[in-house]
């Protein structure tokens, strides 16, 4: 596929290697509903042949595009890039092999439209070739703390450093919340729990648990003095959490909105067709966008900065309809 061939925004991209879009403004980040703007809609753009939902769909440079495409034609704001599936029991990509798929598409991504692009890994030097190909946005599952022998098998080159990579490019960065607990209460045994490194507090309290994660994280990416305004704090439903605690997390989605107002930085939420969504409605992955969007209309209600989904359209649209409901009143 040729730029020509692709319809919208075009923008051409020189000299690969340097940090382009270092100059990105972060005002997407900030958070400003209820009573102001809409949330802006980060559309999943998946290249992977294993994701939960959508794995091997959009796994070819032709088929990538023509996804970037519609996605910003269904008004994404952002476009979130990745090439390894994190769904349980997940196939580790290797290092190398992210790097140069993740800096491929970016590249593709940014010669033909004008938008942020953000790039799902905790790889740094997958990020790093993601950055010199015009990426924007770093979206960490594990929060710049990925462990030590996750990125040994990997592959990943010893010293390297996530939040190192992130100071040098000057990206905005999604610390997301991850710890070491197994998502079944069941292997939650006494060993685990010591190794995982959760307080006491945090055990009996999601919400502190979540919050002392996201500090852990911002100690790292405050020592390297990386300002707080560029990050955007995401609870992680669906990672080391039981369906009852991912539950939580949407219950307790105020709570956790102001903890990263407390903290300084942006909110995202990813919750588009996971489990805690279809265990309720009892659908497979593909027919969960309508609980989907139920939790986003709610999240934009209590003030969330972004809004990660699959479907871009039917959440554009369902927030479209309440932001103008609310603004009758």
């Amino acid at each position: 596929m040729t730029e020509k061939e692709v319809s919208g925004k075009t923008k051409s991209q020189e000299g690969s290697g340097s940090f382009p879009r270092a100059s990105f403004t972060h005002a997407l980040f900030s958070s400003e509903s209820p009573g102001g703007r809409m949330p802006c809609i980060m559309g999943i753009l998946n290249v992977t042949p294993d994701s939960f939902s959508d794995g091997g769909k959009w796994n070819t440079r032709d088929k990538a595009l023509r996804r970037a495409e519609e996605l910003i034609a269904e008004g994404a704001d952002i476009l979130d890039v990745g090439c390894e599936s994190t769904r349980p029991g997940y196939h580790v990509v290797p290092a190398a092999e992210e790097a140069e798929k993740l800096a491929r598409i970016t590249s593709d991504i940014r010669r033909n439209f004008d938008i942020p692009i953000s790039v799902d890994t905790y790889k740094p030097e997958a990020f790093l070739a993601a950055a010199g190909a015009g990426a924007d946005i770093l979206n960490d599952i594990w929060g710049l703390r990925a462990p030590e022998e996750l990125l040994r098998e990997a592959g990943c080159k010893p010293g390297l450093s996530m939040v190192e990579m992130l100071k040098k490019t000057g990206c905005a960065a999604v610390l997301m919340h991850q710890d070491l607990l197994p998502r079944s209460a069941e292997e939650r045994t006494e060993e685990v729990i010591e190794k995982s490194g959760v307080s006491p507090e945090g055990l009996s309290d999601l919400v502190v648990r979540i919050r002392e994660g996201w500090e852990k994280s911002l100690a790292l990416s405050d020592a390297a003095g990386i300002p707080r305004k560029r990050l955007l704090l995401d609870p992680g439903v669906g990672f080391s959490k039981t369906q009852e605690e991912n539950l939580a997390c949407l219950s307790r989605m105020d709570e956790l909105i102001r903890c990263a107002e407390e903290l300084g930085t942006g909110f995202l939420l990813g919750v588009s067709r996971k489990s805690v969504i279809g265990n309720i409605l009892q659908v497979p992955p593909e027919e969960r966008d309508f609980g989907t969007v139920a939790v986003s209309i709610r999240a934009m209600d209590l003030g969330a900065g972004v809004l990660r989904v699959h479907n871009v359209k039917a959440t554009r649209e369902a927030l479209m309809i309440w932001e103008r409901m609310m603004a009758g009143r």
